[in-house]
């Protein structure tokens, strides 16, 4: 039987029949519809759908160019805080975290050997982009040198609840010998800023006219 006589036997067009037998994509029914009138079980020969090529966004693209701006950094990570307690005092090792649950408290540290004026971005599980510093978390934008622990201890909150999906999360710190002049900055009592097109277009363009600054980030993976 003929390709042609096929499609006239199953009453489907010669298009579907020939791309049937060249394993070419069909509609769902004329592929099982043919199955059938051969007595073949569709779910043994149909093939695996492809995976979907992810689509990197204008924003993950800008933050890749900021990243690539920088380094690499140990100078900071995330401390696992213990909740004992509802202020302040609570506990938390040395040590610097590459894996959070979610549902755990952590704080951000930074241990800068120069004093500079600090922003803090994140990029969540989500590939959305948020400034924690400045804002009402870490009003105290210029940070001497040393050990600094956000949130800071003037903010509404102690620590940070780790939410979301499971992921991986990076933090980015842009040190700047002087004030940043950016216009969507946040000020000290803001909520945290989600960061779009035009604010990382702009902050690419701050970081390439300042004649002193450091781009460090650092990576953490949040865990079920």
């Amino acid at each position: 039987m003929t390709q042609t006589d096929f499609a006239i036997e199953v009453q489907l067009g010669y298009t579907t029949v020939s791309n049937f037998f060249n394993q070419k994509p069909i509609y769902r029914t004329n592929f099982q519809e043919i199955c059938v009138f051969l007595r073949l079980e569709w779910q043994d020969i149909a093939a695996s759908p492809e995976p979907e090529t992810p689509q990197i966004t204008l924003v993950e693209e800008l933050w890749n160019r900021i990243i690539q701006l920088g380094s690499h950094s140990e100078q900071m990570g995330l401390i696992l805080v213990e909740e004992k307690t509802l202020g302040w005092g609570k506990d938390k090792p040395s040590r610097y975290v590459k894996s959070v649950r979610i549902g755990n408290y952590i704080q951000f540290e930074v241990d800068f050997q120069t004093p500079g004026y600090l922003l803090l971005l994140q990029k969540d599980t989500a590939g959305e982009i948020w400034c924690f510093c400045p804002s009402c978390f870490a009003p105290q934008q210029h940070l001497e040198n040393g050990k600094t622990s956000l949130p800071q201890e003037n903010s509404p909150i102690a620590s940070f609840p780790i939410e979301g999906e499971p992921g991986q999360e990076q933090i980015l710190a842009v040190v700047t010998k002087d004030l940043p002049t950016l216009n969507w900055l946040p000020q000290g009592s803001d909520e945290p800023l989600q960061l779009d097109e035009n604010s990382l277009t702009e902050l690419i363009e701050y970081v390439g006219k300042c004649e002193e600054y450091q781009v460090l980030y650092t990576d953490y993976t949040v865990i079920d």
